[in-house]
């Protein structure tokens, strides 16, 4: 008797996973070449090089949930979910029929939350919520959204770089995002608008904020300390950059400081979200 009991439990778990196994395959089969391109571009494009870790570190925060996940489950399915899987569906055809990349990978998390609303309901999605929002951040801006915000960013760096130059008693001139100095000429191109590194700060201050120990309100904050983290990180580098030109040469600002400044920003960004994480932990 015990023996037959074990026997018909054990298929009764294939046929309640067919279902998932199901909706799983054709969620991959729709969106493969939507991924495709979406991998292709974060390999290529150094701006959304994040984007490869995102899917990765929502992955581990929903591992890492798994406990209050599987208790979240006997909440029950809900048909708003329906609502979101056919919207994501509406934006995956839309942006399929006019070729527009951006609408196509929208839908990919959309489906996704809709899919946990339907599956299993409102308290599984609450507590799913930031690993599954975390996802759009992987989507990369199309690129006339991205022009119209890097050039007013580039102004803004060229001047705040050469105003802190100035008080360093350095001899420069601007000429809109272009810093002349006596010996070297450094332009502030799109890559050096800061909006790189406003991405990579925003998306370093979430993990952060995911793995850290404070409040929600804090940890909001946190990831509002990233934007003026990104911007001194950025200037920092375009002042490091001139005076290196300045003080040393051309050929060093173009050799070793343009090599290592990537990483410059990068420390610098991350010093100042540690430093505001200990400051938030400390406040009563």
């Amino acid at each position: 008797m015990e023996c037959s009991q074990r026997f018909s439990r054990q298929p009764r778990g294939w046929v309640d996973s067919l279902p998932l196994i199901g909706v799983g395959t054709l969620l991959f089969v729709l969106y493969l070449p939507v991924l495709h391109a979406l991998l292709a571009q974060w390999l290529d494009d150094s701006n959304y090089r994040h984007g490869l870790l995102i899917p990765v570190i929502s992955g581990i925060v929903l591992y890492r949930r798994r406990e209050v996940l599987k208790d979240a489950r006997s909440g029950g399915g809900t048909t708003t979910g329906i609502a979101l899987i056919i919207a994501a569906c509406v934006l995956l055809l839309a942006g399929t029929a006019a070729s527009e990349l951006f609408t196509m990978r929208l839908s990919i998390p959309t489906f996704l939350i809709g899919l946990a609303l339907f599956l299993r309901g409102w308290e599984f999605t609450r507590k799913a919520a930031f690993p599954l929002l975390f996802l759009y951040m992987m989507i990369p801006l199309p690129y006339i959204i991205y022009y119209k915000i890097t050039f007013p960013l580039q102004i803004m760096s060229a001047k705040l770089s050469s105003g802190i130059l100035e008080i360093l008693h350095v001899s420069i001139l601007r000429r809109g995002n272009i810093l002349l100095l006596p010996n070297y000429t450094l332009e502030v191109v799109a890559a050096c608008s800061g909006l790189r590194s406003l991405m990579t700060m925003v998306t370093l201050s979430l993990i952060l904020a995911l793995f850290s120990d404070i409040s929600l309100t804090r940890r909001i904050v946190l990831v509002l300390c990233a934007v003026p983290a990104a911007f001194m990180a950025n200037t920092l580098r375009l002042v490091v950059t001139a005076l290196g030109a300045y003080t040393v040469g051309p050929d060093f600002a173009d050799g070793i400081l343009h090599q290592i400044s990537g990483l410059i920003v990068f420390l610098t960004g991350l010093i100042l979200l540690v430093v505001a994480l200990g400051i938030l932990r400390k406040i009563r």
